[in-house]
């Protein structure tokens, strides 16, 4: 295909195409890299959660011992 017919905002247009029809998946990955590089389902639970409000109620203890004395 000849592309002498093309002005410059055809080019544009193809340029950009890549960008706007890639899925969503960023980055210019394709759908499966995009699939591997997202928020993978936790079968533990809301792990991060619980680890805060554990390293919370340690320091809070801590700073009432520490308190006290």
């Amino acid at each position: 295909m000849s592309e002498a017919h093309f002005d410059e905002y055809e080019h544009y247009n193809f340029d950009h195409d890549k960008h706007i029809f890639s899925g969503h998946s960023g980055k210019q990955r394709n759908k499966r890299e995009a699939n591997e590089h997202t928020n993978h389902f936790d079968p533990s639970g809301h792990s991060r959660k619980i680890l805060t409000k554990l390293m919370n109620t340690n320091n809070n203890n801590k700073k009432a011992a520490a308190c006290k004395n």
